[in-house]
């Protein structure tokens, strides 16, 4: 009994232990990755960005190499992330260095190839992305997804951010047919209006 006892107890030991060095093997910590990447955001001209909106304007997006050490990446992932002042109780968009738990960076803007030469992209701010204030970061992942370097446009989600303006998605046109539409309801109560004391008038005379 002492034996099996001894045996249970060892397993459930080892087998704890692999669960936390399986945990320990897929986590990856923001705070360990090396800054291995130089980007910056600014408006297609290369002038910098100061207030933008979805739907309509774009950004331009760079990212470069700065270290002449090897990067065991395969692609690059840029992402559209929310600054402090936006993250502020707002606990679904919090700052966690487990990158699996990590909610500052919820839009994606491209995913390309890594190479050393560096790349860019002109990116169409969505009508899905809420107005806050932003800033861009880059990944670089290996071929298992997984992230093994990093760099942003801000340096403390502080600096060198932007603002993003969701539109209301209504046209101008919209709004014109809205405005005729209440304009003719409006004239069509005031001429009901006129045409009942008419009719009352002439029912009072008879």
């Amino acid at each position: 009994m002492d034996f099996s006892r001894k045996l249970s107890v060892a397993l459930l030991i080892a087998a704890a232990i692999l669960g936390l060095a399986s945990h320990a093997e897929g986590q990856v910590l923001f705070s360990k990755l090396p800054k291995s990447l130089v980007v910056t955001a600014t408006l297609p001209d290369g002038k910098p960005i100061g207030v933008v909106k979805t739907g309509e304007d774009s950004i331009l997006v760079k990212w470069a190499v700065n270290t002449s050490a090897q990067i065991p990446a395969s692609k690059v992932k840029t992402k559209l992330c929310f600054a402090v002042e936006s993250q502020l109780l707002r606990g679904w968009r919090a700052t966690k260095d487990d990158l699996k738990k990590d909610k500052t960076c919820l839009y994606n803007i491209a995913t390309q190839d890594y190479t050393t030469a560096g790349g860019e992209v002109t990116y169409m701010l969505a009508k899905s992305i809420p107005g806050a204030k932003y800033f861009v970061r880059a990944y670089a992942v290996n071929a298992d997804g997984v992230q093994v370097a990093t760099g942003q446009s801000s340096p403390n989600k502080v600096a060198n951010t932007f603002t993003v303006i969701p539109i209301s998605g209504r046209h101008a046109s919209i709004d014109i047919a809205v405005g005729v539409l209440s304009v003719f309801s409006v004239g069509s109560l005031f001429g009901f209006f006129i045409l009942e004391r008419i009719y009352l008038k002439r029912k009072k005379g008879v």
